[in-house]
């Protein structure tokens, strides 16, 4: 009898806790959705970086040089020697530039994860959405974007040499 009476129970509290049998009526507070710009975040913390502002500055004038020798290989008069030569050595320059560019973008985008999720629990956000990610239309007021630059400098200040 004690064992009837305790399944019973058992089974009347797995029953009420599973979602399948609550009422399907209730509806809880919509979720708070927001959009940033994330071109714009990802330009503001590229350029308060020098040091991935650098590489990627290398890393442009590299693949320019690049393409002029490749257009120079594709006359048929001229030095294709020397410009193949110096074209192995842009390709090895190449390859360790952007081994560097992939290390800042990977710091870059931690430090706008970090800083998006400070916004979003600041100011009780369910889901932030990037512009450009088939974004309709969406009012200005919901723009969380100078949020997420605003926090990205305190982060920066509070990681400040200064600051410690």
């Amino acid at each position: 009898m004690r064992c009837a009476a305790v399944m019973a129970a058992a089974a009347v509290a797995i029953f009420s806790s599973c979602s399948y049998f609550k009422n399907k009526g209730e509806i809880g507070p919509p979720p708070v959705i927001r959009y940033m710009n994330l071109k714009a975040v990802y330009s503001y913390a590229l350029n308060k970086n020098r040091d991935a502002l650098d590489v990627k500055k290398k890393l442009d004038r590299k693949l320019e040089r690049m393409k002029e020798i490749e257009r120079d290989l594709n006359e048929p008069s001229g030095d294709h020697v020397a410009a193949l030569d110096e074209y192995r050595t842009l390709a090895a320059d190449l390859a360790a530039l952007r081994g560097r560019s992939r290390y800042y973008k990977g710091i870059i985008l931690t430090q706008i994860d970090r800083a998006v999720k400070n916004v979003s629990e600041k100011i009780k956000i369910d889901f932030v959405v990037n512009i450009g990610d088939d974004l309709i239309y969406a009012r200005k007021e919901y723009d969380v974007t100078e949020d997420v630059i605003l926090e990205i400098t305190r982060l920066d200040e509070r990681r400040a040499p200064e600051a410690r």
